[in-house]
């Protein structure tokens, strides 16, 4: 059946699936509301059918969905950095995992092909990563999927979080031969981050540590695993030759992918040790905000009064760009695209704005439309209850306001979500909002091509008052 089957509809009269958000070798994924909680709560349900009902598959299913469900409750208590499993449950001889909901972007916002990180940015990204496996891999647990797509960058704090283990994923691939016997027919990883002995269906701690390291190289190389290239006496990736890197960093990451897996660190706490062993006097000096749109932020120590003083900013020579972040709004350029306006208007507020488009749902707006302000400003979008409400585009047009125009997410009248705001001058800023103001991570650009990023508060950037939104 269609992915889209279960939208709309509520599985074990609680979890309201609203939207589908990908298919993968394990099942389909789905965006589901808690209706049991106040708010209805987002969370993920993860829907897992294995490819036969023979009742053998059934039996070994159950047995593996229980056991790897047991893992994932126990992480989930173990660090903040790994989705809770708030329940497990099976319907109709399908499984259902439903999990604690991340808001953020994976790392696949960050590792941009042709784009070369520095030694430190790759040093505090790998201890990130490391942190949070090093939980995992002291249950003696393999993930067997680490790869950049289930690397979250949570949005409220920017820590890392672990996502889509592979052990669960067996169940979709379980089937019975002609002698009964139940085996798995998919081997579980991505081509490019799973090692020789993982490909043959002997996974080690050790495997998770070679995908680990070849996230570090693709990186330090801008270039994708698939285009590394490999000695063919031995099977190890070639590399080093593509990377500014210091022969410490050089030694940890070769000895992380090596081919034989014997040779490389074991764990990720023996991995992780060797990494800190050569970042102290980075650790000490600089504080980074890692963001998913990969800019940098450099604040030192300054001297006198114990006083913290902003030293520089580190600047990308990449410009923000229209796929810098995603902006839902972007997508649909015929909505501010000031078309003429329909024939029909009608009188919103005393102030004499007008409103042209269609009233819908007991004489209060609610669609798509054009909003004329007496004071010569103007929205083009959608509206809810009278309200501003979806994607739209406010142009600022009175000759005294400051900004050109802003396009985005309106919730309640008000920008919140993501959007784009630019001023007249050329300066703009994309990233997060609320209630009408900057918050969230962001950029914002000045319009000689210059930039600064990271997590902005009430309309100013933090760390530095002088960068405001307003």
């Amino acid at each position: 059946m269609d992915a889209d089957r279960l939208i709309y509809t509520v599985i074990r009269k609680r979890y309201r699936i609203v939207r589908f958000l990908g298919s993968g070798a394990f099942g389909d994924t789905y965006l589901a509301e808690d209706l049991d909680l106040p708010s209805y709560p987002k969370c993920v349900v993860k829907q897992l059918k294995p490819k036969t009902s023979e009742q053998e598959v059934l039996l070994v299913a159950r047995r593996l969905f229980e056991s790897e469900a047991e893992f994932l409750y126990r992480l989930g208590q173990l660090s903040k950095q790994i989705p809770k499993l708030f329940a497990h449950f099976e319907e109709n001889d399908e499984f259902y995992l439903v999990q604690e909901f991340v808001d953020g972007d994976n790392l696949a916002a960050e590792i941009i092909p042709g784009n070369k990180w520095s030694e430190g940015e790759v040093i505090k990204l790998l201890q990130e990563i490391l942190e949070v496996l090093a939980v995992v891999h002291q249950q003696n647990i393999i993930h067997r999927d680490i790869k950049p797509q289930n690397l979250m960058r949570r949005r409220e704090d920017g820590k890392i979080v672990l996502i889509d283990f592979g052990a669960v994923k067996e169940i979709k691939g379980l089937a019975a031969n002609i002698q009964g016997q139940v085996t798995s027919t998919i081997v579980i990883g991505s081509n490019g981050y799973m090692p020789n002995e993982q490909a043959n269906s002997k996974p080690r701690l050790c495997s998770d540590i070679y995908a680990v390291g070849v996230i570090g190289i693709q990186a330090l190389t801008g270039k994708l695993p698939k285009d590394f290239q490999e000695d063919p006496s031995n099977g190890e990736i070639i590399w080093r030759n593509e990377a500014n890197v210091s022969n410490k960093l050089a030694n940890v990451l070769t000895k992380m992918v090596r081919y034989n897996f014997s040779q490389r660190y074991q764990t990720a706490s023996e991995a992780l040790q060797a990494l800190n062993s050569i970042s102290p006097v980075l650790s000490k000096s600089i504080t980074w905000w890692k963001f998913p749109y990969r800019r940098k932020v450099l604040v030192v120590t300054g001297v006198g009064a114990g006083m913290l003083v902003l030293a520089s900013f580190t600047l990308l020579s990449i410009k923000t760009t229209e796929n810098f972040t995603q902006l839902p709004c972007d997508a649909e350029p015929s909505l501010f695209s000031l078309p003429a306006l329909p024939d029909e208007a009608y009188t919103m507020h005393i102030d004499g704005s007008k409103y042209h488009g269609y009233l819908v749902q007991n004489q209060k707006l609610t669609g798509k439309g054009t909003l004329l302000f007496k004071s010569g400003n103007r929205y083009d979008g959608e509206l809810k209850n009278g309200q501003r409400d979806g994607c739209g585009r406010y142009s600022f047009l009175a000759e005294t306001i400051s900004h050109q125009y802003y396009i985005g997410q309106y919730v309640n009248d008000k920008p919140e979500g993501r959007g784009r705001l630019r001023w007249k001058n050329g300066n703009e800023y994309r990233g997060d909002f609320k209630d009408g103001k900057c918050e969230g991570y962001g950029v914002f650009e000045f319009a000689n091509g210059s930039s600064k990023s990271g997590v902005w508060q009430k309309g100013n950037l933090l760390a530095e008052k002088i960068i405001s939104c307003d």
